[in-house]
């Protein structure tokens, strides 16, 4: 309780003010306490007036004089309560710093704990300490049986029991309420069975409304428990609970991660007979869950002449696969016998082998060898195959030495067991491997062969393909090509005679000035001004469109090159162009569809020594795959195809055709040149046209034939080719 010393507040150096009210207003007034103490002043005669000077309805003292004195009362009531008031808080922040002193210091002590039993024993020492009991305990619940088991205690003969069902005793009842108790007369209580006399106080361990344990302490009835106490060791709970919950969370995680390591082992054993495989795995799994330093499998080679186990000077450690934290030095490799001291006998005599500490061997030579090698412990289980074989997994910490658990040896022999299988099992492998090896490579031949032929099978039929519509085309222009030549030729003179006549009529109509009526009616019936003036445009028309058809005819003997078939040199954009006038009908608008803008950005290329028949052919593959994504891309405004050239190196060019539509997603861009593949509908696409031109780049012009497209943003084809073949590809300066 918080008290006011009247006698110092009103003598306070600070406080001064007193005496100069006192000397103002009542000169003759003195200041006593409640037990009529003289503080300040002259003693006033009994006929004065006394006035109280009060806190909190208590009376600390009395202010004697006249009337005046009043003044002088209420100032130092006023003062008193402040002080009060100051004192209260001071105390307040005392207390709380107290409490948060008592959480740093029991959070130092057990944050770091890696055991559950050694952070309950923390806890209720300082419980011990703090709140002075004779007895205490702290339980956890198992939640398969719904009891509270002991994990620690202190104090002998105490009114805990070891094993609290939730539904009895007083423990349990408080544990099921979740939230603290105190009972200071626990022997009439009607939840406790025994008799004692001791007063009682027990604190839930909670975590996020979920109940792990309880702590209980108890002492003499005679020192009862209060709410100070009560709150003191809610705040440990509270901590406690913390920490507890996360190492009850981290065994479960390591229980859970233990059997998750064997069942995958089991299963890799089931699914791969590959032993290299198999030992990887293992090693890196158990790595990973025993949260060593290193972990590595080692073969005992034997130079010995007996299949039984040789002595230690005759074998040699081969270490074959390993996992290990990436500052520590890689131990694969072979250790030669005199450097490895008793290791092979202990693997060749023991079950297991657990050191928790390298330094306490006495082996020296096994000493220096492990700790050379970054060994501080070490756990270690030996595997021996049927045929003889002897192993081991190595486990170990590198700075530190490590008490290994007994859930860590059960994990690392449980994998053993499964690893022996494992090795059976890939001898066994190998065996029926080598048989069928010879088999296998003729198989693989065999394979090869078909792959080769089907390959061939696909240039032929195309370039059979290829040949006969080349050969069509060819015919087809040849046969245009002689009547619209002798059509284009005779149109010149059909004009020249037609300009010859024109003329001829308007002489005689300038000499004939009385035509007769019937030649009036003649002139008028044909209309001779408009056939004198629409003769010369009719055969203007129909000599731009013999140009026209003589265009095309010309193309088409372009793209077809059945005169061009060999390798020669050759001018890359007339065969792009030619290859444009042969798909001009399907470039123009039509019903709905606007229309295909074909851009031009052609470099000054020179002539290329290529194919030019093949090469059209990959044009024409590559331009009909982009018009044929745009014609479906109804939502594209302005459908466009950009066709690039230029020059990247002194021996090389690139011809890049793009279009603007929806885009290739990844997965599809990596199947693109595969023969058979293709995304359009059946009927619609042979799956042949993009495959047949990059053979046609790659194998046929030593050349790259390249996808770059992104959903969304179009693609483009990249074709690179070299302009003479044999050159050296260098880069420009």
């Amino acid at each position: 309780m918080v008290s006011v010393d009247l006698k110092k507040l009103v003598l306070r150096k600070e406080h001064s003010l007193i005496q100069d009210v006192v000397n103002a207003t009542a000169p003759t007034a003195c200041i006593e306490t409640a037990m009529g103490q003289l503080i300040l002043g002259t003693r006033a005669d009994d006929h004065s007036h006394r006035y109280a000077i009060t806190l909190n309805e208590d009376v600390l003292g009395w202010v004697k004089g006249d009337e005046k004195a009043e003044v002088i009362a209420n100032l130092i009531s006023q003062l008193a309560y402040r002080e009060f008031e100051k004192r209260n808080l001071a105390q307040e922040l005392l207390s709380k710093y107290k409490e948060i002193s008592l959480l740093f210091n029991l959070s130092e002590k057990i944050i770091d704990s890696p055991d559950i039993q050694e952070v309950a024993s923390l806890v209720l020492t300082e419980a011990r300490q703090l709140l002075n009991s004779s007895h205490g305990v702290l339980l956890l619940l198992k939640e398969t049986t719904s009891r509270l088991e002991h994990v620690a205690s202190f104090g002998e003969g105490g009114p805990f029991q070891a094993s609290i069902s939730l539904d009895e005793d007083i423990i349990g009842t408080i544990v099921q309420s979740g939230r603290g108790e105190i009972i200071n007369a626990i022997c009439s209580d009607p939840r406790h069975k025994g008799g004692q006399r001791a007063a009682v106080i027990c604190v839930p361990l909670k975590r996020k409304e979920s109940i792990v344990g309880a702590i209980a302490l108890s002492r003499s009835s005679n020192t009862p428990y209060n709410a100070e106490d009560l709150k003191l060791l809610t705040t440990m709970a509270f901590q406690a609970a913390g920490v507890i919950n996360a190492l009850l969370h981290e065994r479960q995680l390591k229980e859970s991660r233990q059997n998750d390591l064997i069942f995958r082992l089991s299963s890799q054993i089931r699914e791969s007979l590959e032993l290299e495989t198999i030992l990887t795995t293992a090693v890196s799994e158990i790595y990973r869950a025993l949260t060593v330093d290193r972990c590595c499998f080692l073969w005992i080679q034997t130079r010995a002449k007996s299949d039984e186990i040789p002595p230690e000077g005759l074998s040699s450690l081969d270490i074959v696969t390993e996992s290990k934290h990436s500052h520590l030095p890689a131990l694969v490799g072979t250790y030669a016998p005199k450097t490895i001291g008793g290791l092979v006998h202990w693997f060749s005599q023991q079950s297991l082998v657990q050191l928790n500490d390298i330094q306490t061997l006495r082996d020296g030579v096994t000493r220096r060898f492990l700790q050379t090698h970054g060994f501080a412990a070490l756990l270690a289980i030996p595997i021996q195959t049927r045929s003889g074989k002897l192993g081991a997994i190595c486990c170990g910490t590198s700075q530190d030495p490590r008490a290994w658990s007994d859930s860590e040896v059960s994990l690392l022999q449980a994998v053993t067991n499964q690893l022996a299988i494992a090795l059976d099992q890939a001898d066994l492998y190998d065996q029926s491997r080598q048989a069928a090896q010879l088999a296998e490579d003729k198989a693989q031949q065999l394979a090869t062969t078909i792959d080769t032929l089907q390959q061939t099978q696909l240039q032929l039929i195309q370039s059979e393909k290829m040949s006969g519509i080349g050969q069509m085309v060819a015919g087809v222009a040849h046969e245009i090509n002689n009547p619209v030549t002798f059509i284009h030729g005779n149109l010149q003179h059909v004009q020249d005679y037609t300009q010859d006549l024109m003329t001829l009529i308007e002489l005689y109509q300038a000499d004939c000035i009385s035509p007769s009526v019937a030649l009036k009616q003649a002139v008028d019936d044909i209309e001779l001004p408009f056939v004198l003036e629409d003769l010369p445009k009719a055969l203007n028309s129909m000599m731009v469109g013999t140009e026209r058809i003589y265009d095309i005819v010309l193309s088409l003997k372009n793209f077809s090159r059945l005169d061009q078939a060999e390798f020669k040199s050759a001018d890359i954009h007339e065969g792009i162009d030619s290859t444009l006038l042969i798909l001009r009908h399907r470039l123009k608008p039509r019903n709905h569809f606007p229309g295909i803008e074909i851009v031009k950005n052609y470099d000054q290329l020179p002539s290329v020594d290529c194919y030019p028949g093949q090469l059209n052919q990959v044009f024409m593959n590559l331009l009909v795959n982009a018009i044929d994504v745009l014609e479906t891309s109804s939502f594209i405004p302005s459908p466009t195809i950009t066709i690039d050239t230029r020059r990247t190196a002194p021996n090389r060019i690139q011809i890049c055709i793009t279009d603007n539509g929806p885009g290739i997603s990844t997965n599809i861009q990596s199947k693109l040149f595969e023969p058979f593949f293709t995304t359009k509908d059946v009927g619609k696409g042979t799956g042949l046209g993009l495959s047949t031109s990059n053979q046609i780049i790659t194998e046929r012009h030593g050349g790259k034939l390249q996808c770059q497209s992104e959903l969304g943003y179009g693609a483009a084809f990249v074709i690179e080719i070299p302009i003479q073949q044999g050159q050296e590809n260098t880069q420009p300066q």
